[in-house]
């Protein structure tokens, strides 16, 4: 707790003009520096790669091979909460990405073709996002993936 002044006996009722324009231009909210945007993630292509992936998957699973059905199910949960996994690792880059940039934790790009060396900041300590989103994912499948029969 920081300690306070005291008043002079000294002091007027009346504060001076130069301490009322500090005052004010105390304040004044400051604009805080414009950092570089962050690409949006590339949702289409992104579709469009699952797909080409989760179709023969699929085909494979229910079709050509004889599986039985409680592996199937826990196949087919594993597929879906790692796929939720990634969505919401997609969603979480950016915000994270943002937060520490922020708290001064970023680097300085120096070998992209076509920017200037060394002023395109690039946002550090992401893949605790990953990290993070994959501990949820395999906690969350635990539970899943257990039967009755299971100890």
């Amino acid at each position: 707790m920081a300690a306070r002044k005291r008043a002079s006996p000294n002091n007027s009722e009346k504060p001076s003009q130069a301490e009322d324009s500090s005052k004010t231009a105390a304040k004044s909210p400051e604009t805080p520096p414009s950092d570089p945007p962050i690409a949006p993630p590339k949702s289409g292509f992104i579709l469009k790669l699952s797909i080409c992936f989760l179709v023969p998957y699929l085909y494979l699973i229910n079709y050509c091979y004889n599986i039985d059905q409680e592996l199937k199910r826990s196949i087919l949960i594993n597929a879906g909460l790692s796929l939720a996994g990634f969505f919401v690792t997609v969603r979480m880059i950016p915000v994270a990405s943002r937060y520490v940039s922020r708290r001064n934790l970023f680097g300085y790009d120096i070998n992209k073709k076509g920017t200037p060396q060394g002023t395109v900041k690039v946002p550090e300590s992401l893949g605790i996002v990953v990290g993070i989103v994959f501990l949820v994912v395999a906690i969350s499948f635990q539970y899943f993936n257990f039967t009755a029969d299971s100890n």
